[in-house]
């Protein structure tokens, strides 16, 4: 699975895609909003220590997964801040789509689960990618969580990802995007 830090930057990617731009100071809590949007497909790791590593990359990595809690998400937001539309549905349902995109795209140590259900409940089939993008790190046991390749693995993936903010930012900055500054707080 990609590490934290490359979930939160592709969540960010999509804050500043949302936002038309992004200054931290003004977007921090947007940011916080689709980080948070972000990394809560792995909430699941909470059941790892009574399920085992099979039960994570499940339910909570599916579409309508992300969906369904978004939409939630949305309505609750909605009643904090009456001006907000649904276009903050669509980009928050994107911010937490990409994470089983992102681990669809990583390469899968528990070979015995092998990838992420993606659609699930309409189907059970976990789906992995013939061709990893990210490194994907063994999370079974502290010898492979504290090692070199993990170390490398963040540090990859914070490039990867880092360079897909950057990409966002400079495209939101073309002439095409740079009038379309969103004005919801």
């Amino acid at each position: 699975m990609p590490l934290p830090v490359a979930h939160s930057l592709i969540s960010v990617s999509v804050c500043a895609a949302y936002r038309g731009g992004f200054s931290l100071k003004e977007d921090a809590r947007w940011a916080g909003l689709f980080v948070f949007a972000g990394l809560l497909p792995d909430i699941d790791f909470i059941t790892v220590p009574f399920l085992g590593f099979g039960a994570h990359r499940g339910v909570t990595h599916s579409f309508l997964f992300a969906f369904v809690v978004t939409a939630c998400m949305y309505l609750f937001i909605r009643l904090w801040q009456s001006t907000v539309t649904p276009r903050l549905w669509v980009f928050l349902f994107i911010a937490m789509a990409l994470h089983p995109v992102c681990d669809y795209f990583t390469y899968d140590y528990l070979v015995e689960r092998g990838g992420v259900k993606l659609f699930y409940p309409f189907s059970k089939e976990y789906f992995e990618s013939p061709f990893p993008v990210f490194m994907g790190i063994e999370l079974r046991y502290w010898k492979t969580i504290l090692s070199f390749h993990t170390l490398l693995a963040l540090l990859y993936e914070t490039l990867l990802s880092g360079s897909v903010l950057a990409t966002t930012l400079w495209i939101i900055k073309t002439p095409l995007f740079s009038s379309r500054r969103n004005v919801e707080e």
